[in-house]
């Protein structure tokens, strides 16, 4: 009986803690993670695994598990919120947004976002990122992790980086993952058969345009990532990996 007694206490508080730590675990749950398109230029189409393709439309919502795919001349911007920004997907791209997820700690938010590129192109501005928080780009030779920075990637694992971190994780055919990281700025960029390299100015230059506004009206507002208006309109030529302006009524 005396056992039974000075042990009371302690299951009390055993009990009692796995409430609390179901308390908090509540509290901080995992929640799906969504992404708004705010612009479009062109013509894109998405779709979610077993079903058919549709046209996509500014204002939809998107979410894990969404591929969407970008004709030429065409780009998408998605806004993936206040913690990881913007992914502006560039003519001729396929995308599919593994896993979008966003976790409230109360001090901040854990982001966890996985893209796959098998084909094409996308543009990053992401936030400065929780450190708990993971934000990963796949394509077919490696995957690229992102901190806080503005960056470029195509799925032939040529990167440039504006500003801010990230490391890319290269897989060479037949060879072993080799991770480059790279730290900006001044601006990095990495290739597969150079890795880390100084960026050119020219190529600075280059995609910076590619952040401003994805088609140029009459009197046009600030671009989206905060370039100002008169940016020559610039897409990357297909298979190729060079970058051109567009001409009005010509592709």
């Amino acid at each position: 009986m005396k056992l039974s007694v000075s042990l009371a206490p302690r299951l009390i508080e055993l009990v009692v803690g796995f409430v609390v730590l179901g308390l908090t675990t509540c509290l901080q749950a995992q929640t799906p993670g969504k992404a708004e398109v705010r612009a479009i230029s062109g013509r894109a189409m998405y779709s979610l695994p077993g079903s058919a393709t549709a046209p996509l439309k500014v204002g939809s919502t998107v979410f894990s598990g969404t591929t969407i795919k970008t004709e030429a001349g065409s780009v998408v911007d998605l806004f993936f919120g206040n913690t990881a920004d913007f992914v502006r997907i560039t003519e001729n791209t396929t995308l599919t947004l593994d896993k979008l997820a966003f976790t409230e700690t109360g001090a901040d938010t854990v982001a966890e976002i996985q893209l796959n590129l098998p084909d094409g192109t996308i543009l990053g501005n992401v936030n400065k990122l929780s450190s708990a928080s993971k934000y990963e780009i796949k394509v077919p030779n490696g995957v690229a992790g992102i901190r806080g920075t503005r960056y470029r990637i195509s799925s032939s694992a040529y990167v440039v980086l504006l500003d801010g971190s990230m490391v890319m994780v290269y897989v060479p055919p037949g060879g072993n993952p080799t991770p480059y990281p790279l730290l900006a700025p001044p601006a990095q960029y990495f290739s597969p058969t150079e890795g880390v390299k100084p960026c050119p100015d020219e190529l600075v230059r280059e995609v910076g345009g590619q952040f401003g506004p994805p088609f140029q009206p009459p009197g046009p507002p600030p671009g989206i990532f905060g370039v100002p208006p008169g940016n020559p309109r610039i897409f990357i030529e297909p298979g190729e990996g060079r970058i051109s302006p567009a001409v009005p009524g010509k592709r």
